[in-house]
């Protein structure tokens, strides 16, 4: 796989030469131990970020550093998530305030100035660099480690795999992928068929990684799988010769994947025992003799429930994409007024029907499924409606996929708030003043974000727009 090309001469290498001189000069002012909210580059004001430092950070060592991106610049969760871990294992972590979905460029411009900034302040060990992301910030995660050609040892991603211009196939050459990978995924998350492609994909490759599998749905991962994702990047450093080998640490996790994977197996939760089998084989092979669990895992692989297993997910995956083509299709269908009553109700009553098996109470492979074309159907319309607005300015299409979006999320506020934006940007007024009061009537209350909004100026005049405004500033 060829590196399609450089944004904005993006070269994290050349920014290793430029910043070397400056590293850990001006690290004092920030507190050890506890997150700082908002640090601002001094190089670009408009970017920053949220910082851990380990309370025992000093500039007389380098240390390994985590770079953060969130889908809607809210870097300090990841900071939170990982600030356990890091205070652990001695990593920095810095979760950008600029980075969100939409413009690439505009990420890119974000990691670049992360990356200038904190090589400049703090002590960086360049061989221990490491990006993390959610969802889209997931991409940009990948996207950076894969343009730095070799800079970045690790990516972790919660809820998606790598940028569609760079996912790699079973024909790609392994040694354009320069870095390890922990993927870590909700039972519930739409992305659940990626992630679970993408882990038999560096499987045949032969590339170091991980999946891990959480409750949950499209969401960042809890606290313990971010440090299970720092644990597995500390052995694999360890491995690589990144990090002096620590027996202790080795043994320590050694000791309770062994446990774990034991644990399973008396169980009798066969599936779980062989994942468990499989990642110990592969962790620590190098390391420790692992013989025995090669073949446990290979036995259990044979197994008729591990096998039910397997094909569970395959089947899972190919039913959430054939529910996710029928809404679309039917959704495609409404543009055509001779079709569009009859598409209306054909999608409403399979809607129903997903919405129905998605409040199920208890899991099952039909409320999973239903779960992950409901979340993976509403995040297409709705990503590319704001996509249309924001980019290529094409109010009408972007009405039209909000609608939907609204449809899937009936009670989101701010799923009908930018509905009434998209209907005010597209010159319908009436339509624009119903959603706005749907808005709010469902708890969308933020007063200045709606004053302060151009793309309600037309509204600004209208009675009904006072009536709005006013029953907001009534509310306790």
């Amino acid at each position: 796989m060829r590196r399609p090309f450089m944004l904005a001469g993006f070269s994290l290498v050349s920014l290793l030469l430029l910043c070397s001189l400056a590293r850990g000069a001006q690290d004092a002012e920030f507190a050890r131990g506890q997150i700082t909210e908002k640090v601002v580059c001094k190089g670009d004001a408009q970017q920053s970020y949220a910082l851990y430092l380990p309370s025992n950070y000093a500039p007389e060592k380098r240390w390994p550093i985590l770079y953060a991106f969130a889908p809607d610049a809210q870097g300090r969760i990841p900071v939170e998530r990982f600030q356990e871990a890091a205070e652990k294992y001695g990593w920095i972590v810095v979760g950008s305030l600029v980075s969100r979905n939409g413009s690439i460029q505009k990420s890119v411009d974000a990691t670049k100035a992360l990356w200038e900034d904190t090589h400049a302040r703090f002590r960086i060990d360049d061989g221990r660099v490491y990006t993390t992301g959610f969802s889209g910030g997931a991409r940009v995660a990948v996207w950076a480690a894969y343009l730095c050609d070799g800079c970045v040892a690790g990516v972790i991603g919660h809820g998606a795999g790598f940028h569609e211009q760079i996912t790699p196939t079973a024909s790609t050459p392994p040694s354009s992928i320069r870095f390890v990978f922990y993927g870590a995924v909700g039972t519930d998350d739409f992305n659940f068929g990626e992630l679970r492609n993408l882990d038999q994909v560096l499987s045949t490759l032969k590339i170091a990684h991980r999946v891990t599998v959480f409750e949950g749905g499209h969401q960042w991962a809890p606290k313990e799988i971010c440090m299970r994702a720092v644990e597995w990047m500390e052995l694999q450093a360890i491995k690589a010769g990144k990090r002096q080998k620590d027996d202790a640490l080795v043994e320590e996790l050694w000791n309770r994947s062994v446990e774990g994977a034991r644990r399973a197996e008396a169980a009798q939760r066969g599936y779980a025992a062989y994942v468990a089998y499989n990642e110990l084989a592969e962790d620590f092979r190098g390391l420790r003799d692992v013989s025995e669990f090669e073949r446990k895992a290979a036995l259990l692989k044979e197994t008729a429930e591990v096998k039910k297993e397997i094909k569970d997910d395959k089947e899972q995956i190919k039913r959430q994409q054939a529910l996710d083509a029928q809404l679309r299709a039917f959704q495609e269908r409404r543009k055509d007024i001779e079709q569009r009553a009859q598409a209306s109700a054909d999608f409403t009553r399979l809607l129903d029907d997903i919405r129905k098996k998605s409040k199920e109470s208890a899991d099952s492979i039909e409320r999973r499924v239903a779960r992950r074309t409901l979340s993976g159907v509403f995040a297409y319309y709705f990503e590319s409606a704001m996509s249309l607005i924001g980019r290529q300015k094409d109010y009408s299409v972007a009405v039209f996929n909000l609608e939907v979006a609204a449809e899937i999320a009936q009670n989101n506020p701010y799923v009908a708030y930018e509905l009434a934006n998209a209907y005010a940007l597209n010159g319908e007024k009436k339509k624009a003043l119903a959603a706005l009061r749907r808005a709010v009537e469902k708890g969308f209350t933020d007063l200045a974000r709606i004053n302060a909004n151009q793309a309600l100026e037309s509204l600004r005049k209208e009675s009904e727009y006072q009536k709005i405004v006013e029953s907001i500033r009534q509310k306790p």
